[in-house]
């Protein structure tokens, strides 16, 4: 396995609300990327994210679409209202929560990897 397909793994894909909430039951920490594909931010961050998966590797790295329909019912469930917007939820709990202004002036990935180390088991 070479090491973007390593990267890739780390990041996983939830596909619907049951998904969703079985994660946040067993999960200790993890963080979540909510994006589309038709959104230029978010494929700025995608690279960054990824790196952040295969740096904290005691948490777990999620990305939700909400373009697709089940995506959208997770992004709903949550008052997700912009992509890309950043998760983090610790013990089942959201614990902090970033999104990227339209236009973008700065991407908060910094901002994230300085949430995620407070928080980092």
């Amino acid at each position: 396995m070479s090491v973007s397909e390593t990267i890739t793994t780390l990041v996983h894909e939830i596909h619907n609300l049951k998904e969703f909430e079985e994660i946040i039951q067993k999960e200790e920490l993890f963080v979540l990327d909510f994006y589309s594909t038709q959104c230029p931010p978010c494929d700025v961050v995608a690279p960054l994210y990824k790196k952040l998966a295969e740096k904290y590797t005691n948490a777990k790295f999620y990305k939700i679409n909400g373009l697709d329909p089940e995506g959208l019912i997770v992004q709903k469930s949550i008052d997700v209202v912009w992509w890309p917007t950043f998760v983090i939820y610790k013990n089942g709990k959201e614990v902090w929560r970033a999104k990227i202004p339209n236009p973008p002036q700065q991407y908060p990935t910094a901002e994230l990897e300085a949430e995620l180390k407070k928080v980092y088991v």
